[in-house]
């Protein structure tokens, strides 16, 4: 059907009904969502590694000989007191980051669990 603008101009509009042409069947490609999945979890590793290295150097700071930043064994009260003050301050900086990736995760894994997560037709 062609209908006439008040500039002159002519729309085409769609048919009331719709044409017999077959619907595409609707699905999520598994294969974009492990690789979400794969990056969301690699960026989660490296925020933890971030904020574990900036609390145990916060940790061993002042901290007697004995102690190793790594070898958690060696550490003393004090050391270990340390290290929970540098979690605390850095949480502000770190958590909602953190969060965000545990969700986003999340969802992709419950999307990867629905039946319209197909394998991608080859």
């Amino acid at each position: 059907m062609i209908q006439l603008t008040s500039g002159g101009a002519s729309l085409r509009m769609a048919p009331a009904m719709p044409s017999s042409a077959p619907v595409p069947q609707r699905h999520l490609d598994r294969n974009i969502l492990l690789h979400g999945i794969a990056a969301h979890r690699r960026r989660l590793a490296e925020l933890e590694t971030s904020m574990e290295d900036a609390c145990e150097r916060a940790a061993v700071r002042g901290a007697c000989r004995k102690v190793r930043m790594h070898d958690h064994h060696t550490w003393d009260k004090a050391t270990w007191q340390r290290y929970l003050e540098a979690v605390a301050r850095l949480e502000p900086d770190y958590m909602p980051q953190i969060r965000r990736l545990l969700r986003d995760i999340d969802r992709f894994e419950r999307l990867l669990s629905l039946p319209i997560a197909a394998a991608p037709a080859a």
